[in-house]
């Protein structure tokens, strides 16, 4: 046997080798996708079927999408107007320290519309007023609020959406 008749075998038992392994993770390929969407289908339904207690009927959870489009809409708004609240407490606080008014907005009511909802309004109302800037409780606070809110509206509304949409 010389060395062609060596490499001929092996590029015939390579390529044997290599048609199993296609076959192989074609079918592992098909297993795989059969699992996660029977896993998909299970999540769904058992989700589906938890039930809240109400009176006098019972509410099942994510069924009604009407029902999921409206709170997707109150959460979605109630987003959207604590953010325009935050950037009008912050313009009006600029706006009576400018005019050296008496009764301005307390630093602690600043940074409560922001920990509700509102570290959007209230980073962008300090950087369009120019508005505690200087302080650091603000400039760590306010942009560390606005970094956990991104997170959590991206996960709720998606997840809102999901159900309501889809």
């Amino acid at each position: 046997m010389n060395a062609e008749d060596i490499l001929s075998a092996l590029g015939e038992a390579a390529g044997t080798a290599g048609q199993y392994l296609k076959q192989f993770s074609a079918w592992l390929w098909g297993l795989l996708q059969e699992f996660f969407s029977r896993a998909a289908i299970g999540i769904s339904s058992w989700l589906s079927s938890l039930t809240l207690p109400m009176a006098p009927t019972i509410l099942k959870i994510f069924s009604n999408k009407t029902i999921n489009a409206a709170v997707f809409f109150i959460v979605l708004l109630y987003i959207i107007f604590i953010n325009i609240y935050a950037f009008i407490l912050y313009g009006s606080d600029k706006k009576k320290s400018q005019t050296r008014k008496a009764r301005r907005i307390s630093e602690k009511s600043l940074l409560k519309a922001c920990m509700l909802g509102g570290a959007a309004g209230g980073l962008i109302g300090m950087q369009v007023f120019r508005h505690k800037t200087l302080h650091k409780k603000f400039t760590i606070l306010v942009p560390l609020m606005f970094a956990v809110q991104l997170i959590l509206d991206s996960v709720i509304l998606g997840f809102l959406g999901f159900w309501a949409f889809f």
